[in-house]
C-alpha cells in the first residue's frame, strides 16, 4: 500500500497554496508540490479575503490532467478534480517554505487513470523492485526455503466491462530456471470503503485453470493486504466513495483526511544533480 500513499498524499499536499493569496500564485505553488502537469487549474475562494493571512483557506478547487507526481514520476495520472473544505495552515511556515496544518484537511477528489499510463508505471523499477520483496511459497509446498524459491516479473494490466481486470505476469522459478505464465482475471468489491475485496476471481497458469487452493489463497492474501486502513498509522484516512472501470479506464471518487502531524506532510528534496563527470550521454 506504500505507492496509494504516495499518490494519496501528493494529492493532499497541492491544496496548500503555499503562501500565495491570489489563484495565480497558488498555481504557481502547486507546479512547485508536482513533477509536472499537461494542464492545471486552481481557484481559491475566501470570503473576506484577508482570511487567507491567518492561514485559513475556506474553500480550494484544483483540476489537473495529465499530472505527474514527485514521488510516482513513472505514473501518469490522467484527471484529478480535488475540492477541499476549509483548511488552517500556518501561515508563518508556509513564508519559510514549509508545509504545516493547524487543523486536519479534508478533501474529495475525483481521480482518473488510463490503463495505457498504468503499463508504463507497472513496467518501472519501482515496481520490479517492489515485486523482488514478496516471497510466497505454491499450495503444497509446506517448506519455508520455498518462500524466496518463486519471483513475479513483467506485469500488466487490462481493464475490462463488469468493473474486472485482466492482470498478466511472469511467474519465475529460481530453481528449476522456469518461467510461467501466469493470467489474473477478477472483479474488485469495495468493502465499508476502505477495503478491496476480489469478486468471482480466475487463474491461469500457462493456460491451465488454477486449482481452486491457489484461489483462495491469493483472495485471503489480497483481503488482508488491499486496504487503506494502513495508511491510518500515518495520519491519513482515506474512503472509497465510488468505483468504475469503463472504455479501458479507471475513475475513483476517494474522501481523504490528513491529520496535522502526518510524516505525509514532510515534502521530498529534489534529486541532487549527477555531476557532470558522472553524466553518461544518451545513445543515438
Amino acid at each position: 500500500m506504500d505507492i496509494l500513499a504516495i499518490i494519496a498524499t501528493t494529492l493532499m499536499a497541492i491544496v496548500s497554496p503555499a503562501g500565495a493569496v491570489v489563484d495565480t500564485l497558488a498555481e504557481d505553488a502547486l507546479r512547485d508540490q508536482i513533477a509536472s502537469a499537461e494542464e492545471l487549474y486552481v481557484r481559491i475562494d475566501n470570503v473576506p479575503n484577508y482570511q487567507i493571512l491567518s492561514g485559513r483557506i475556506e474553500h480550494a478547487q484544483v483540476a489537473a490532467r495529465g499530472l505527474y507526481a514527485r514521488q510516482l514520476p513513472d505514473l501518469r495520472v490522467d484527471a484529478i478534480d480535488l475540492e477541499t473544505d476549509a483548511v488552517d495552515v500556518d501561515f508563518a511556515a508556509l513564508q519559510r517554505g514549509e508545509l504545516k496544518l493547524d487543523e486536519p484537511a479534508q478533501a474529495a477528489l475525483r481521480l482518473r487513470l488510463k490503463a495505457s499510463d498504468l503499463n508504463t508505471f507497472l513496467a518501472s523499477p519501482i515496481i520490479q523492485d517492489w515485486l523482488d520483496t514478496l516471497s510466497f511459497s505454491l499450495p503444497g509446498s509446506g517448506a519455508e526455503r520455498e518462500r524466496s524459491r518463486y519471483g513475479l516479473a513483467n506485469p500488466s494490466l487490462e481493464f475490462l466491462d463488469g468493473d474486472r481486470l485482466r492482470i498478466n505476469v511472469d511467474l519465475n522459478d529460481q530453481v528449476m530456471a522456469e518461467t510461467l505464465e501466469i493470467t489474473v482475471e477478477l472483479g474488485l468489491d469495495i468493502v465499508n470503503g476502505h477495503r478491496f475485496a476480489l469478486n468471482n476471481p480466475r487463474i491461469e497458469i500457462d493456460g491451465e485453470e488454477a486449482p481452486p487452493q491457489l484461489i483462495t489463497s491469493l483472495a485471503e492474501g489480497a483481503s488482508e493486504e488491499l486496504t487503506l486502513r494502513r495508511l491510518e498509522d500515518f495520519g491519513l484516512t482515506a474512503r472509497i466513495l465510488a468505483f468504475d472501470v469503463r472504455n479501458n479506464q479507471l475513475d475513483l471518487a476517494v474522501f481523504a483526511r490528513l491529520e496535522p502531524d502526518s510524516p505525509f506532510l514532510q515534502r521530498q528534496p529534489d534529486p541532487a544533480p549527477q555531476p557532470d563527470s558522472e553524466a553518461v550521454p544518451s545513445p543515438r
